[in-house]
């Protein structure tokens, strides 16, 4: 009967390989809910790209409804793939169609309204959340302005998005796009961008 109590008195702790074993399946539970959680946050940072795209796409639409074409100011007229760059951010929150924040150079102010704060977009434009991400990280130049939001527009006001308004071969993928406007972001994969895969879209 003595050896047994003191053998129950013995085990008051854990071993080291229970402890071990603890750690273990704490650090894989918490690896698992770590991956799960970094999906969650992708899926958002993807989401509101996408919401962006829509207003970009809705601001241009009203934009041409007000004015009934496609002026020549910063090239708007012009067929090709744009960006939205500090003038084309200019464009539209001149017109009052979107909130962004710009350069205001002028001294009467123009009823348009700046922002110091927000240095990503007085310096480059609209960032796309990868673009935020690589500006936050210190990065400049065309590492940044790769994901600035992209966009076609009808130029020869035919409804039709294609070709000969600068729509890219590999978002057409032989597909017939209507419309007005084409607004998209790149994913971070190079060789997902040169085959057309977009991170977000609208048209």
């Amino acid at each position: 009967m003595r050896g047994s109590l003191s053998t129950l008195r013995k085990r008051h702790g854990f071993t080291l390989i229970e402890l071990l074993v603890v750690i273990a399946i704490i650090g894989i539970l918490g690896g698992a809910s770590f991956g799960g959680y970094q999906h969650f946050i992708e899926q958002a940072r993807k989401k509101n790209a996408t919401e962006v795209c829509m207003q970009i796409k809705t601001a241009w639409t009203n934009f041409h409804r007000e004015i009934g074409f496609w002026p020549d100011e910063y090239g708007i007229a012009s067929a090709g793939v744009k960006q939205m760059d500090t003038d084309m951010c200019l464009v539209l929150g001149k017109a009052k169609l979107l909130d962004v924040f710009y350069i205001d150079d002028d001294a009467r102010n123009n009823g348009l309204k700046s922002n110091k704060q927000n240095e990503a977009e007085l310096k480059y434009g609209l960032l796309d959340p990868i673009g935020k991400k690589r500006f936050d990280n210190g990065r400049s130049g065309s590492q940044v302005t790769d994901h600035l939001y992209q966009f076609v527009l009808d130029t020869n006001e035919d409804g039709v998005l294609d070709g000969a308004d600068g729509m890219p071969a590999a978002l057409i993928r032989g597909r017939t796009i209507r419309g007005d406007v084409a607004v998209w972001c790149w994913p971070e994969d190079d060789e997902l961008r040169s085959e057309g895969e977009t991170y977000a879209q609208s048209w």
